[in-house]
């Protein structure tokens, strides 16, 4: 089995109880009896993944959100007014809310795992790699709400108040290098199954994490680690069928899987992305939507050369109709769509068993090449060769070997970070990476290239999200004057 599904329906129920009296039932399962054994340890790292792998968070929306607002995409229907850069309209902040409410739960899960685990009487190598996990995937879910909200609440423990006032950006970070530094000491180098974390995911994450805060010489030196270790390598690729060895629906792993969501064809657990970023009735998937979508007016389409085997994997303007075999055009005006997760043998909404990557040994590359450039105010002959790597492999070229036609040289420290940025948009495209990658360029850049690209003027509370009107009613702590710009 490519997943980590085996979640007992209780242990999610159990993970959004509120401790309201002192007895402890011994006739059926509670939050208070049920942490007991090894499985229940395990269990309980499990409900978080379960969060994460929600529609309402990395299954569907969150993606959709990140996806809309890109140089590459725009939103269609009712994700059409993210594309607008105007802030988000009310059915785009409902959608937003479910993502911080999956987030929190993860959280939560996260501090009782923190909290239950170490009682538990179980092999104690084990129990501190759980933990560990724990950090991590909380970790994981601040960065996400950092990044998307700013300054949020800080929640750590299962018996404090739910009165948190916002804490500062930089607070925020605290935690998460924190939990980041204990997660990689204690991860395994191994993980038990394809898809938990292990010690070289938390490096991995703690490496973007830096890059993100222009930390160069930290990003640069974690991504080194990572690399040193030998333990990944990119997956050969000589052909456009050969990325299917890393996005494949059948594939449980590939040498370049640091860290991914594992999803499956059966059991209702697919990965419904995949409707949205496909037309109706194609072979790639059951009905799509057509949600987001390319145009060859965005510079990054027109401008991807056609020998980048990237660009045939990842878009396209006709496919045959599932049903009746015949070939249809897209529309003139909403050209491509979004080929990179595909599953042609799935046969409902909810049964396409194509994995999400969060961290591969390209990100590793990616973040080193433009950290080490950063850091010595220029490309450097190893970042040359950490991005030339992953050219050379949309190529189809040895990765090894010095490619003249293909490899970047002689640029200056602006030029190659523009390159190298442009490289994790071609590589991560619809990965949920590209709009926070333009982001941390700062407010004036994005909307240089937000104009650019589509000539839309943005406004600046576009960056953030809007705090949820449940957390503005429920949280003592935190009223009207807190809410981010704009809304």
């Amino acid at each position: 089995m490519k997943k980590i599904l085996c979640i007992m329906a209780v242990v999610t129920a159990l993970s959004s109880c509120q401790k309201t009296l002192q007895e402890v039932p011994v006739d059926r399962l509670t939050e208070e009896n049920f942490y007991q054994t090894p499985t229940d340890a395990r269990s309980a790292i499990y409900s978080i993944y379960d969060a994460l792998r929600s529609t309402g968070y990395y299954g569907m929306i969150y993606l959709l959100e990140q996806e809309a607002n890109t140089d590459y995409a725009n939103g269609r229907g009712s994700y059409a007014f993210i594309s607008e850069y105007q802030g988000l309209d009310g059915t785009n902040i409902g959608r937003v809310e479910g993502v911080w409410s999956q987030a929190y739960r993860a959280i939560l899960r996260s501090n009782i795992a923190l909290e239950r685990i170490p009682a538990i009487a179980m092999d104690e190598t084990e129990k501190k790699g759980l933990l560990a996990e724990a950090r991590f995937l909380r970790a994981l879910v601040y960065y996400d709400l950092v990044r998307n909200w700013g300054g949020v609440p800080i929640r750590t423990s299962t018996t404090a108040s739910n009165d948190v006032p916002r804490s500062s950006v930089d607070e925020v970070y605290k935690l998460i290098l924190e939990d980041l530094t204990a997660a990689e000491t204690d991860l395994p180098a191994t993980p038990a199954v394809a898809g938990r974390a292990t010690s070289w995911a938390a490096k991995t994450l703690l490496a973007d994490v830096y890059l993100t805060r222009q930390n160069w010489t930290q990003a640069r030196d974690k991504a080194k680690e990572v690399m040193d270790g030998k333990a990944y390598s990119l997956v050969p690729v000589t052909t456009v069928a050969d990325f299917e060895k890393i996005y494949g629906a059948t594939v449980t792993t590939s040498s370049e899987d640091i860290f991914s969501l594992k999803y499956s064809s059966t059991g209702g657990q697919g990965f419904q992305y995949l409707l949205y970023i496909h037309a109706e009735n194609t072979q790639y998937s059951p009905p799509g939507f057509r949600t987001i979508y390319a145009r060859q007016t965005f510079p990054l389409i027109a401008n991807w050369d056609a020998k980048d085997l990237r660009k045939e994997f990842n878009i396209y303007g006709q496919y045959v109709n599932r049903t009746t075999g015949q070939i249809v055009t897209l529309p003139a005006n909403e050209p491509y769509q979004f080929r990179k997760f595909k599953d042609p043998a799935s046969v409902a909404a909810n049964a396409s068993g194509n994995d999400l990557p969060l961290f591969r040994y390209a990100d590793v590359l990616l973040i080193y090449a433009e950290a080490a450039s950063q850091a010595a105010s220029g490309p450097t002959p190893e970042a040359y060769q950490a991005v030339n790597q992953v050219r050379r492999r949309a190529y189809g070229a040895d990765i090894a070997t010095a490619n003249a036609a293909v490899d970047y040289a002689g640029l200056s420290a602006q030029a190659f970070r523009e390159a190298v940025l442009q490289e994790r948009a071609y590589e991560f495209m619809i990965e949920g990476k590209r709009w926070n990658d333009m982001k941390r360029l700062g407010v004036d850049q994005v909307k240089t290239i937000v104009q650019r690209a589509k000539g839309k003027t943005m406004k600046d509370s576009h960056v953030l999200w809007p705090i949820p009107k449940a957390e503005l009613d429920n949280n003592g702590a935190i009223n009207a004057e807190d809410q981010n710009p704009g809304y």
